[in-house]
């Protein structure tokens, strides 16, 4: 995309967007073992100018870690939200104040207003229907530390960036702020919620509505590029800084309230037995029902007063999302995620009795949460709740999940629509890790997010569902269904290219996120081992978690963690231009052996069995990781000891479905 900015000075705007010389030229910052074993030094993974840039400036080290310099910027919101359905109008108060821990001082400040996206002039990646446009985010009053400041001035040099339908804002500051400094940002602003229309917030009907990415917000400043300025156009996700919450939500009686973090005045807004079961829900492992809609209809769960405040409160999240009801099943137990100390996380549902693929959904999202807790990743969940919403999104959110009802869907072959609605919804909670605690950049690599995600939900079905119906769930919803395989154009596309320099939706952009990022990362496990694998994933949970890793530090921290240079094996799966499609090129046998020659045309790394079937009706089958394509990447030969007669052979690639299946069989002559 071409911006352009009109008569301004380009040159002034510029200095103003460019991030400082290095701080430190060309230190050594970070050398971490370079010497590692197993390596292939041939192999060297492309660091782009920015990343570098963090190398010489000590934000981040080479080997992994956060550099001895590291920053990032902070937020803490205090705001106040009126909602009267089934008036659409949302009217918030907001107090920002907003960190500046970076050593650059920054004349300006760059708000996100996701919401403009529904405005008529926004960029969008696909159409939408009518009922999803509005006006947009109006802000109404604001202010700068106490003085009032103009929203939109049309003297400043950036107002040509605040122009209809545009989802950042940019405001000049009088005195730029310094680092270390805080600005303190009040506002009063209102926007029209819309119908849900397949997106990830609206009205989910005239009384129960679901709030997401709704307050203006301060974009992401980053040690390697500076202010966000990337538009958002509803074809990628999200790039938010951690932040501190406390929110009130000021609603009518007999609505009840379910948002990011952990109500704060539950007797103020309850009445005192619904207030007491749920209390009593945290450090059960029963599942309550504190409400049913009759229940609120005949006004037997909220206060009596005409109107309730309910206070919700988070700490270090990236996002907050507010779900609103008078109608809606209401649950509650909790589980232990962190058996070394007994501490347990509250689980909460709340859904229309009608969907009764949500019958479960608590006690699913207590197994889900017991399984990433413990198996995988094996981090205990970080946060106190995670609340399971009807709605239409199927997506997460910090401590929430907004998920449709798959009632008159047809799944994938092999579950049922329960164990399909609760497949998504473990892959939505599984999301805590990645994106949440480990504060991923959503919008330009997702494959961090997704394809973790995807791996763990993976994991987790093998768990629940047994192996071989994971399996094929697998192939089916993460593979094959969206005709990956196909010879599409782009489809060798490496996952490592920024998202958000893609634009449209095509399935090739999701396969690099979803399917073909967690084949990546179950390769790399089955390279490693288990044990491996798993200690390599902690070192980099621990040293990035609310942090904003990027892949470098990512790929740099398993290696560390094992003391092995697996660069080879991520050039390959990441930044390469390959395919998985793998060949018998042929099979010789001689007097104690067999020798099977296999082709790579497809380049990944991919594991495999080798499937020897004998003269006599026996079967053998041989495993080889992706090390065997290490120094050969193209060719490799398999050799089985024993001295039968072959009938055939058969190469087995199990979930890295061979995209040219036809030439993995080989046939002994009649």
């Amino acid at each position: 995309m071409i911006m352009r900015i009109g008569p301004m000075a380009a040159a002034g705007l510029a200095a103003l967007l460019t991030l400082p010389a290095p701080l430190v030229a060309q230190s050594e910052v970070g050398s971490g073992p370079w010497t590692i074993a197993n390596g292939n030094p041939d192999i060297e993974l492309h660091v782009p100018r920015e990343i570098a840039q963090t190398y010489d400036r000590g934000t981040r080290s080479k080997d992994g870690a956060p550099g001895p310099n590291y920053w990032q910027n902070h937020a803490r919101h205090t705001m106040k939200l009126t909602i009267s359905p089934p008036d659409r109008r949302i009217v918030g108060e907001q107090e920002v104040v907003y960190t500046n821990n970076s050593p650059d001082a920054l004349p300006m400040l760059v708000f996100r207003l996701y919401l403009n996206s529904h405005q008529p002039e926004a960029m969008r990646e696909r159409p939408y229907p009518a009922g999803f446009l509005s006006s947009g985010v109006s802000v109404e009053d604001f202010a700068i530390n106490g003085k009032p400041a103009l929203w939109n001035d049309p003297k400043s040099p950036v107002a040509a960036f605040n122009t209809p339908g545009s989802t950042t804002h940019i405001v000049m500051l009088e005195q730029p702020l310094a680092p270390g400094a805080s600005v303190t940002i009040t506002m009063r602003w209102s926007y029209d919620i819309t119908a849900d229309h397949g997106w990830k917030e609206g009205a989910i009907d005239e009384s129960t509505y679901f709030l997401a990415y709704f307050f203006p917000r301060l974009s992401n400043y980053s040690d390697h590029s500076g202010w966000d300025l990337a538009p958002f156009t509803t074809g990628r996700e999200f790039n938010n800084d951690f932040a501190d919450f406390d929110v009130s939500v000021d609603a009518p009686r007999d609505f009840v309230v379910w948002a990011t973090g952990e109500l704060g005045n539950p007797d103020a807004v309850l009445q005192p037995a619904i207030a007491a079961r749920l209390k009593a829900s945290r450090t059960s492992d029963e599942v309550v029902t504190l409400a049913e809609p009759e229940d609120m209809a005949a006004g037997r769960i909220t206060a009596r007063a005409e109107r309730l405040q309910w206070r919700w409160q988070a700490k270090s999240v990236p996002d907050f999302a507010i779900a609103i009801s008078n109608h809606y099943r209401w649950q509650a137990s909790s589980v232990v995620v962190d058996p070394a100390t007994g501490r347990r996380t509250a689980v909460e549902a709340a859904y229309a009795p009608s969907a009764t693929d949500f019958t479960n959904s608590v006690e699913e999202a207590r197994e889900t949460l017991a399984f990433g807790s413990t198996e995988w990743p094996g981090v205990p969940y970080p946060y106190p709740k995670t609340t399971i919403v009807l709605g239409s999104a199927d997506e997460e959110y910090p401590m929430m999940v907004n998920d449709s009802s798959n009632l008159g869907s047809t799944p994938p072959a092999g579950v049922s629509v329960d164990q399909f609605t609760a497949f998504v919804g473990a892959h939505e909670i599984l999301h805590s890790w990645f994106p949440f605690f480990m504060g991923i950049n959503e919008k330009r690599y997702p494959f961090m997010d997704e394809g973790w995600t995807t791996t763990f939900e993976y994991l987790r079905n093998r768990k629940v569902l047994g192996g071989e119906t994971a399996d094929a769930l697998y192939k089916d919803f993460r593979v094959t269904r969206p005709g990956w395989p196909a010879p599409t154009s782009g489809n060798e596309i490496p996952i490592i290219t920024p998202h958000d320099s893609l634009y449209g939706m095509s399935p090739v952009f999701g396969f690099n996120q979803y399917g073909k990022a967690s084949l990546g990362f179950l390769a790399l496990k089955d390279l490693m081992g288990d044990d491996a694998f798993k200690k390599g994933l902690h070192l980099f949970m621990t040293r990035w978690a609310g942090k904003r890793p990027l892949p470098w530090d990512m790929f740099a921290s398993f290696n560390a963690a094992t003391e092995r240079d697996h660069d080879w094996f991520f050039a390959n799966w990441f930044f390469g231009y390959n395919y998985m499609d793998i060949a018998i090129a042929g099979v010789t046998s001689g007097a104690d052996d067999h020798t099977v020659t296999v082709r790579n045309p497809g380049g990944m790394a991919l594991p495999f069995d080798v499937v020897l079937a004998y003269a006599d009706g026996s079967t053998e089958r041989v495993h080889r990781t992706p090390y065997v394509w290490r120094d050969t990447p193209r060719e490799a030969e398999v050799q089985v000891a024993g001295g039968k007669a072959l009938q055939s052979v058969t190469l087995d690639t199990g979930l890295f479905v061979d995209f040219v299946p036809a030439d993995n069989t080989w046939k002994a002559a009649q």
